[in-house]
Formats: C-alpha cells, structure tokens, sequence
C-alpha cells in the first residue's frame, strides 16, 4: 500500500543501544535537553508482568500528552490503565488511553501537526510528509499501513480504581528482586 506520508524510524537495533542512555538521561538533571521531545513511560505486561520503560516522543496538546507508536507493548493500555510517567525529569502518575481507532488517531497526528508545524510534527511523530500538510484522508491511511495508534496521557482521576498494575508500591531493582 503507497501512502502519501512515510514513516522515519530508527532501525530497532540502534534504538535497543540508545534507549538505556535515554531513560538515565530522563531521569537524571541533564533531563531538561530532552524534556520538550520525550518522556519514559512505566508499563507493566498484562500477563507476564513484566516492566516497560519506554523513552517516547510526546506532544502537548491542551492539558493531554500525545504519544504515537506501533509497537507491540501498546496492548497492555488497552481499556486504560493509571501507570507512572517520568516526565520533566521527575515521575508522575498519569492515566494512559490507548487510541486504535484510524480516525480518531489520524484526527489527533493532524492536530499535532497543526500545533508543531510539519518539521516539528515530522521529527516528533517519526513521519514524513513530503513537504506538506496531509489531509486527514491520507493520515488514515498511513494509520493503517504503519499500525499506528495515540496513547493519551492526563492526570488520574481521584475516582476511578487503577486499571493495572502499575509498580508504584515497589522500587525498581535492577537485580530483579
């Protein structure tokens, strides 16, 4: 399938390498270089448990954090989850809604895109669009050929039970205990 926009991602090997110097660097004072691009997100596996930090590029729209991704670790927000957020160099509990809907999604990359601007929207969101602001038409399709989904990040509600498991309770051991 031949879309109008193409997808700009790093090769997964290389993104393995940087992706531990990323997270130390989010969360350490060197964060504020970084901060207006990416953030870490805190994700638990439904069924093996398992932690995610995930260093991801974001977009402020309003009072929500947009991120963009097609990877696989996406399926654990669904149906919503409260997980933890290192964002500005400190960690905050958020609510994360995934969006696998191409419409609304391709609604969302044109309202990031009309915020940022198409270089920014492009660097930001792993695009290309080819020197011009797709219409909502063609950023649906590229949702469907590149598996692309939002996940929305607001601050939890005070009423609603926490979703999953989300490791708030225990420190992060990097010898596994």
């Amino acid at each position: 399938m031949t879309t109008a926009i193409s997808r700009r991602i790093p090769p997964q090997r290389l993104i393995n390498a940087l992706n531990p110097l990323v997270r130390v660097a989010l969360e350490s004072p060197l964060h504020a270089a970084l901060d207006n691009a990416l953030l870490v997100l805190h994700v638990y596996g439904r069924k093996t448990n398992r932690r995610f930090d995930i260093p991801i590029g974001y977009a402020a729209v309003q009072h929500r954090l947009i991120t963009v991704t097609q990877h696989t670790w996406r399926v654990n927000l669904r149906g919503g989850a409260d997980i933890d957020v290192t964002y500005r160099g400190h960690r905050h509990r958020m609510r994360a809604d995934l969006d696998e809907d191409p419409t609304t999604v391709a609604a969302d990359l044109r309202t990031i895109i009309d915020l940022l601007g198409a270089k920014a929207a492009e660097r930001r969101l792993g695009l290309i669009l080819h020197g011009r602001t797709p219409g909502l038409a063609e950023l649906e399709d590229a949702v469907r050929a590149y598996h692309l989904s939002t996940v929305t990040l607001t601050p939890p509600t005070t009423d609603r039970e926490p979703t999953h498991r989300t490791g708030t309770a225990r420190k992060h051991d990097p010898a596994g205990r």
